[in-house]
């Protein structure tokens, strides 16, 4: 996937995604970021993390349960 800065307009930077225009928000693109550059976007696996939450959430209703004390969460 090809995604360019066609041009910045005020606080939008209307991109060129392999040949699709879209407008995206300037301020979610690094500071220095100018027409032509190409924008390579990463797709994190972040399974994991969120699997430690649920079981961080599901312990502290537990404990809250246990404990007669309620956890707003």
């Amino acid at each position: 996937m090809n995604i360019v800065i066609d041009r910045i307009e005020d606080d939008l930077a209307i991109l060129d995604v392999d040949g699709e225009i879209i407008e995206f928000p300037l301020k979610a693109l690094p500071d220095n970021s100018k027409e032509g550059d190409l924008i390579a976007f990463v797709k994190l696996d972040n399974s994991e993390l969120l699997q430690q939450a649920k079981d961080r959430i599901e312990k502290l209703k537990a404990m809250s349960q246990t404990s007669g004390d309620t956890i707003d969460l």
